[in-house]
C-alpha cells in the first residue's frame, strides 16, 4: 500500500513541478505543503517513527516541495 501511495505522491509534485515553472501556484499553498509535512515529521519523531519507509517518503516529499519553492524563487520573483 506505501508503494502505491508513493507512486501517487511522486506523480502528483511532478505535475506540482510543472504548474510552479508557469508561476501559476501562489507562495502561500507551498508554504502550506512545507507547514503540513513539518508537522507530520514531528508526529512521527515524537512516536519514534524515523526509522520507518513512511518516513523516509515524507522526507523525499519534502525534499520536492523544497525544490520546487527554489524554482518558484528563481523563476516567479515579481519585478517592481
Amino acid at each position: 500500500m506505501l508503494h502505491i501511495l508513493k507512486a501517487i505522491a511522486t506523480k502528483m509534485l511532478e505535475n506540482e513541478k510543472k504548474d510552479a515553472l508557469d508561476c501559476s501556484i501562489s507562495d502561500e499553498v507551498v508554504d502550506e505543503w512545507l507547514d503540513t509535512i513539518e508537522e507530520r515529521k514531528k508526529r512521527m519523531q515524537e512516536h519514534h517513527k524515523t526509522d520507518t519507509e513512511q518516513y523516509d517518503m515524507l522526507l523525499g516529499v519534502e525534499k520536492e516541495v523544497r525544490q520546487i519553492k527554489e524554482i518558484r524563487a528563481k523563476k516567479c520573483t515579481k519585478s517592481d
